[in-house]
């Protein structure tokens, strides 16, 4: 038969493609992985380019004008920034006696009033810029040292020899002054703690030594807890954030093992558990739903009193509305009336529509189940042939981390490339130009393009390579993972900026929309109509977005196999798609379901590890270096880092049942497929495994 006597064909065409923008040059159908190829969407490729010359320029713009100690240093109480020379605002120009400061060595913002540390919040405090933070305390006595004062300029005071911004001349006030100043009146505060800096912000630092020594200080009545309770409402949260990071840095061996090393070694643990028992966890939860449904619909029946009670052991007792149900040992009351039993007898209709249809459905579907199990066991055999694949996502990854690096870098000096402004009431602003407007919208789309981008390439390398498993099993290259990245980067980078820009032009218009909801809340509180609209849009758009980026996933599969460009591609993965609706929902299905249970258990086991070690004397013992005041932040940490690590190992996974899928149906689309399907498929679908030309069938 033809099947016995055809030659075999392999998977790999050598003829060179090119394609239009949405058809191809060479009508001939071509089979199997395209080897030879030509660059595909060059036009988008050359204006890809061209947008980051743009992202250059704007980079340069930023980093030669903006000024980053507008974000490194803090404003004062008159709104002139710390470390820095600033001239004049027009405000303060006509005032007699001030001059421009000069604070290019005072770096440390200092708020000098403990009494507004609760409120400071809501409520800016009074702050002067300083040298150094003060740490000379009251409790070494009333000396100089041991008072901060308001700027002399603004403090009412007129004395002779002190400038306009001194801020130490608490010795040369009156007796009076001195007094309020003790009291916390001004135009001096006492400083009751030695200050730290922390971000060129002064803050207090309470110790047992110091409020020991403070309690036999001279504080004018002020008791010692009002002064703690002051205190603490600044530096009780940078206190927590030094106790967490301190634990952080004291548990940084649970965090290596159980979250670095545990997420990696438990995630490889499940996908090998996934390639010999996935078909096992497929089967037991498709019967466990359809088990749950039925339970459900017998039970809404039996609320609804259409089961009698001799059938599952329930006694009516007496002439009440309540029904006791009765086991072995228990009753209880299930305390009806025949409202709520008319209501379940409607439910358990409707359920036992629900369970029929269901059992129907997986009736019907259990050969495409079969096939389902078969591309998750294919997917997981793809992957053990090239184990370097798991390590795949490390590209992109570096690519995403050296990106984020220099937008937020450009970002930030973006934002300090605006000019200070202050209003008649005092407070300053940072008021940008037009130019620098756009080049911030500019900046903002690039980023939404370009991280499409380093995800369209992610996707492209892994779909090459365990593409090739699929095509060329017994001719696979020794090194398909490179290849795969060489045409990816080669030929096709013109079709991934042709698809993420799709992507990123809908990501930009949900931030604008995002922004126009923001600033139209006060509009929408009073017309629900405009309020309903706008959920709506802000809805089909985010709709629009996951349809795309699905769309975007396997158009850029077939880029990867067929060297196709992307409209065709994405049309071509369309029809796909719709002509094999019913297998590819219950891949997804099965194959999302095991995945995520694969990311919560490798995260849960990696949690309880965290837990038990950290639960080990040397983080509980109070006299250990290494005690830990609270587990719950490395824990944390090894959470999220085992979860990242399982998401990127089980995205790996999907992306080859993904690419395998989707090659099995274009394989299954040829004259007589398929043809290069592995064995597993082939029984699956219950034909031979061995291939044959198309011509040939």
């Amino acid at each position: 038969s033809p099947l016995d006597t055809a030659p075999r064909h392999r998977a790999v065409s050598d003829r060179p493609v090119t394609m239009a923008c949405c058809g191809k040059d060479n009508e001939e159908k071509e089979t199997g992985l395209i080897e030879k190829r030509r660059c595909t969407d060059v036009l988008f490729c050359l204006i890809f380019a061209a947008f980051w010359g743009g992202m250059f320029i704007i980079g340069g713009t930023a980093l030669s004008k903006g000024d980053p100690n507008l974000l490194s240093y803090g404003f004062d109480s008159n709104g002139y920034l710390c470390g820095t020379k600033p001239d004049l605002y027009p405000q303060d120009a006509g005032n007699a006696g001030i001059t421009a400061p000069d604070f290019s060595k005072r770096q440390v913002l200092h708020y000098y009033n403990p009494q507004q540390y609760a409120t400071m919040h809501l409520i800016p405090a009074d702050s002067v810029c300083l040298e150094k933070c003060p740490t000379t305390t009251i409790a070494a006595g009333l000396t100089n040292d041991a008072f901060t004062c308001n700027y002399h300029g603004a403090s009412g005071q007129s004395i002779s020899g002190v400038g306009f911004w001194d801020t130490n001349y608490y010795d040369k006030l009156g007796a009076t002054a001195k007094l309020a100043s003790l009291a916390m009146s001004g135009p001096c505060y006492p400083n009751f703690v030695a200050y730290t800096p922390v971000m060129n912000r002064c803050v207090p630092t309470i110790t047992e030594e110091q409020l020991t020594l403070l309690a036999a200080a001279d504080t004018n009545g002020t008791s010692t807890g009002d002064i703690t309770y002051m205190l603490s409402s600044m530096s009780g949260d940078s206190d927590k954030i030094q106790e967490y990071l301190e634990d952080l840095l004291k548990a940084w061996m649970v965090i290596v093992l159980c979250g670095f090393l545990g997420g990696l070694v438990f995630s490889i643990v499940y996908m090998t558990f996934l390639r010999y028992f996935a078909g096992c966890m497929a089967w037991v939860t498709v019967i466990s739903f359809n088990v749950i449904l039925i339970a459900l619909t017998l039970y809404c029946a039996l609320k609804g009193g259409l089961i009698g009670a001799d059938e599952v052991g329930i006694s009516n007792s007496g002439s009440s509305t309540n029904a006791t149900l009765t086991g072995n040992t228990t009753s209880w009351s299930v305390g009806e009336d025949s409202e709520n039993a008319e209501t379940f007898e409607y439910v358990t209709y409707l359920m036992a529509a629900i369970t029929g249809i269901a059992l129907l459905f997986t009736l019907l579907m259990i050969r495409r189940l079969m096939i389902a199990i078969a591309v998750l066991k294919v997917a997981s055999q793809a992957i053990a042939a090239m184990p370097m694949i798991l390590f795949s996502p490390l590209i992109p990854f570096v690519l995403n981390v050296i990106f984020f690096g220099w937008a937020c870098l450009v970002a930030v000096y973006l934002y300090a490339s605006g000019e200070l402004k202050k209003d008649d009431a005092g407070t300053v602003t940072i008021s940008w130009d037009e130019t620098l407007q756009y080049m911030s919208l500019y900046h903002l789309f690039g980023i939404f393009w370009t991280t499409q981008f380093i995800v369209g390439l992610g996707v492209m390398f892994t779909a090459g390579a365990i593409a090739a498993y699929y095509w060329q099993r017994e001719s696979m290259p020794k090194s398909p993972i490179r290849r795969s990245i060489h045409r990816a980067v080669r030929y096709h980078v013109g079709s991934i900026a042709l698809g993420s820009f799709i992507v990123a032009v809908v990501q930009f218009i949900r931030a604008v929309l995002e922004y126009i909801d923001r600033k139209t809340k006060k509009m929408q509180e009073g017309n629900p109509i405009l309020k309903y609209v706008m959920c709506c849009v802000k809805y089909c758009m985010w709709y629009l977005e996951k349809v795309l980026k699905y769309i975007n996933r396997n158009a850029y599969i077939l880029v990867a196999v067929k060297g196709y460009s992307y409209c065709y591609s994405a049309i071509h993965a369309i029809k796909l798609l719709i002509m094999n609706m019913a297998r590819i929902a219950v891949i997804n299905t099965v194959g999302d379901f095991l995945t995520f249970l694969g990311k919560i258990v490798v995260t849960g086991i990696c949690g309880i590890l965290a837990f038990l070690m950290c639960d080990m004397d040397q983080y509980t013992d109070p006299e250990s270096a290494n005690y830990l005041s609270s587990p719950i932040l490395p824990v944390l940490v090894v959470v999220f880092i085992a979860y990242q690590e399982a998401d990127i190992f089980m995205g790996v996974y999907e992306m080859a049942v993904d690419t395998i899928m989707l090659s099995f149906c274009e394989d299954c689309n040829t004259s007589g497929g398929p043809h290069f399907a592995p064995p597993l498929l082939m029984s699956a679908l219950g034909k031979s495994s061995k291939k044959t030309k198309p011509e040939d069938e």
